[in-house]
């Protein structure tokens, strides 16, 4: 209630709070609810930055990944760490695909699934410390406030050059003023992107992109959780947000530069690569339509898994990979994760769930689907880029096969081919279903195969293929030849002949 001396307008300005003595009553569904007991009682009265701080304590005490879903990155994790655990602001800086977005995400997963929240409100307000003005009106001067869950809350803000300050921190509402209520009341406001991140995480999308007039006014908001406008006029309720920003390297396409006042309320943590092939392959797979949209096992064989994220990394090698020099603009991860995509799309249009290399492309056609608008080839290079991205795969496939070559033993080699030519009719050796079963039977062939393909029947094929292949590139034995291989006269001969550097 509104004390003597004191307008209504004067209560709604200050620090609201209340407890179990002062509050009004709760309404859950219509029926009264006491919100200091089980189950209510932990979704309420605590900030964003007391929850993330008693997650990573408690998940630090067990010895567990507080980021479960980040691939790698231990450094830049006990960064993080560190720096939600001060309280502090964090700047993800990074070129684009390489996890900004999904650290971030995985930051508001160690928040509660849901919270307890006044009913109706726009900015989720915690029922027993509220911000915005209708929810303190309520709880001060009503009887019964109905209260419902609410679930986490993850805000983007996107990075635009043409962001108004209307989407970014709120305005008028034209109803209110409709209903009755002067233009300078509270109630008439309404919260834009950045405010509605109240009890969450406030994530800015290439922060950079935000017109300078516009960062300013992020300077208090980081600080203080409240914003003043370009006008002068404080907008007359703090939030309680975890800001975390992104944005690319400087001088890297299409980045503008970041205020140093605001970048001075921002702990920067970098964001690169992935550090292994074994990390970019897992974060392809993770992230593969059929396991992040569809939640099925997109169940990609490894061979295939190595040689598409393998052409990714060549891509960014410039210290090892002379095709990368001539690379201005390297392809991320979701190069990766789309060509895992496409390749066992492909496999599927041909009724299998193990892709083969025929699923590249007679001309790598499905792979320059994922790597034609991810990449880009510096002025002046002469190879168009179709030919730069064939390039590196060949390189890729070279690689891997090079690997699964060894993995015949270079005494039993001649052992292993009596097996490859037992199975070849004509010379030919067809990779169906049926000679893949005929392939298990055989001691050393099938020991290869099944070390390779493990329980996944449909990866027998697949297995053997790349088998072949490296026989073919590494020894010459066999040659690709009509949708599968043949022996060449090398291959009916004894012995194991030296690999071709």
């Amino acid at each position: 209630m509104v004390k003597p001396g004191e307008s209504e307008l004067d209560g709604l300005l200050g620090d609201v709070r209340v407890d179990e003595k002062n509050a009004p009553a709760f309404l859950f569904h219509g029926k009264e609810a006491d919100i200091w007991d089980d189950p209510y009682r932990a979704y309420h009265g605590k900030t964003a930055s007391d929850y993330l701080r008693e997650r990573i304590l408690e998940l630090h005490k067990k010895g567990e990944d507080p980021f479960p879903g980040v691939v790698g990155k231990s450094q830049e994790k006990a960064m993080v760490k560190n720096a939600l655990l001060s309280g502090s602001a964090i700047l993800f800086k990074g070129r684009k695909g390489y996890g900004k977005t999904t650290f971030s995400k995985e930051v508001s997963k160690l928040l509660p699934e849901k919270l307890l929240a006044v009913q109706g409100c726009k900015i989720y307000d915690d029922p027993t410390h509220p911000s915005c003005f209708s929810c303190k009106r309520k709880v001060l001067q009503d009887e019964k406030v109905e209260v419902t869950w609410v679930p986490r809350v993850w805000m983007r803000i996107p990075g635009d050059p043409q962001l108004t300050t209307r989407q970014l921190l709120g305005g008028i509402s034209i109803q209110k003023i409709r209903e009755g209520f002067d233009l300078d009341h509270p109630e008439v406001f309404i919260p834009g992107r950045a405010l509605k991140a109240n009890r969450g995480i406030g994530y800015y999308d290439e922060l950079g992109a935000i017109p300078s007039s516009l960062q300013t006014l992020l300077h208090e908001l980081f600080e203080e959780g409240q914003v003043t406008t370009t006008e002068g006029d404080v907008i007359p309720f703090r939030i309680d947000a975890i800001e975390i920003a992104a944005t690319n390297p400087a001088n890297y396409r299409g980045t503008n530069p970041i205020k140093e006042p605001l970048l001075d309320r921002m702990e920067e943590v970098e964001i690169g690569p992935p550090e292994t092939l074994e990390q970019e392959m897992e974060i392809g797979r993770r992230n593969m339509y059929l396991a992040r949209v569809r939640g099925e096992d997109p169940r990609m064989p490894p061979w295939h898994m190595e040689i598409l994220a393998g052409a990714v990394r060549l891509a960014r090698d410039k210290e090892e990979s002379e095709l990368a020099r001539v690379i201005d603009s390297e392809p991320s991860c979701r190069a990766t994760i789309k060509l895992y995509d496409h390749v066992k799309s492909q496999a599927q249009l041909q009724g299998r769930e193990a892709p083969s290399l025929a699923d590249y492309g007679e001309r790598y056609e499905v792979i320059q689907l994922a790597l034609r608008g991810r990449l880009e080839v510096g002025y002046g290079t002469r190879e168009p880029k179709e030919r730069i991205i064939e390039k590196l795969v060949e390189k890729a496939i070279e690689t891997a096969c090079r690997k699964y070559y060894e993995k015949v033993p270079e005494d039993k080699f001649e052992k292993f081919m009596a097996e490859v030519r037992s199975l070849a009719k004509d010379g030919a050796l067809r990779l169906t279903p049926e000679t893949a079963a005929r392939m298990k039977a055989k001691p050393l062939l099938g020991a290869l195969l099944k070390e390779m393909a493990g329980k996944q029947e449909e990866f027998y094929a697949s297995a053997a293929e790349i088998l072949f292949e490296a026989v073919a590139r590494c020894s010459h034995h066999l040659e690709r030849h009509d949708g599968g291989y043949r022996l060449t006269p090398n291959g009916n001969g004894e012995g194991r002949p030296v690999e071709e550097a």
